[in-house]
């Protein structure tokens, strides 16, 4: 194992240093725990600790490890593969000034960390005012403090800094990762993939279904909606009937807007996994996962695909 790559930008010094940015103050964050309130807090803390077991202890590295290594293997096929894995260098999360919710936040900043991603900074841009103290107490909760307000105006020059501070000799693809979440002009992610900087959106504001219960369930096996509508304030939320169990009459059966989740209970939730990327039964209703989002998505892997040779010093293998 390699250690961290050395040239990964300070995110806490590029956004100090850039005219424009003001970094959220450690006040606000103190402030913002408070004002959560213990109930939300542990709500929180779920939605950390179910992501921590599905991205980050499931595969093999706590929150903040470093994977970077180089893995040889002789196939029996008559070849050999020699595979580089590394986290990018840095990861920048941008909310739009009306971003309101938590979950969504921590499910987007907690696989960069998961992956290894050295720097990760949150900006809001266009933003002022306090931030909604859930989202601040959940980056506190994360362990992610550089958080910052910025001019939408800044992000061009924001994202050269970072790409020029990165410029190794590698691909562009080491260098970083850019995740709009929420309403971004078009031309910010246009700039970005010009500079080789992968990009990943999530701009529309979600459709969440609550499925009735119905006869059969007890009340206390389906979501709080109260919750779920707290957790997603700028939500919009759609009442949906149990599904049939049968997956084939259910798609007849669906004339629904597409629902970016589905709350329900669980005798009903595998027949939405057909309809939904994401399924929450009662206890998780502060929880959140992006389906398309992963730790892998902010790491950096080359193969190379070679002879097996008599001499395993020409095939570039240990």
């Amino acid at each position: 194992m390699s250690g961290p790559d050395m040239s990964e930008p300070d995110m806490a010094d590029v956004l100090a240093s850039t005219p424009g940015v003001t970094p959220v103050a450690d006040a606000a964050f103190a402030a913002a725990y408070e004002a959560a309130g213990d109930v939300d807090r542990a709500r929180l803390k779920t939605c950390i600790a179910r992501l921590h077991v599905l991205y980050g202890a499931a595969g093999g590295a706590g929150a903040g490890d470093v994977r970077e290594g180089r893995t040889a293997t002789r196939w029996r096929q008559g070849f050999a593969s020699l595979e580089h894995a590394s986290p990018c260098g840095w990861t920048l999360v941008c909310v739009d000034a009306a971003w309101v919710s938590a979950p969504r936040l921590l499910a987007a900043v907690l696989p960069a960390l998961f992956a290894g991603v050295g720097s990760v900074a949150v900006l809001r841009t266009g933003g002022s005012g306090p931030w909604p103290a859930p989202v601040l107490a959940a980056l506190e909760l994360a362990g992610q403090e550089v958080v910052a307000d910025a001019a939408p105006e800044v992000l061009p020059t924001l994202l050269e800094v970072l790409v020029a501070s990165g410029s190794t000799g590698r691909t562009t693809e080491a260098g970083g990762r850019l995740l709009l979440l929420g309403e971004h002009p078009d031309h910010v992610s246009v700039l970005a993939r010009a500079y080789g900087v992968p990009v990943w959106r999530d701009a529309s504001l979600p459709t969440i279904g609550i499925v009735s219960r119905g006869d059969a369930i007890d009340e206390s096996d389906c979501p709080n909606g109260a919750a779920l509508r707290a957790a997603h304030p700028d939500a919009t939320f759609v009442d949906v009937p149990p599904l049939p169990q049968s997956t084939a009459r259910a798609a007849s059966l669906t004339p629904f807007a597409p629902l970016a989740a589905v709350a329900c209970a669980p005798a009903h939730a595998s027949a939405w996994l057909d309809h939904a990327g994401l399924v929450l039964g009662p206890g998780h209703e502060w929880c959140w996962m992006h389906p398309g989002l992963s730790p892998a998505w902010f790491t950096r892997r080359a193969v190379a695909l070679l002879p097996v040779t008599a001499s395993s010093g020409s095939s570039g293998l240990p």
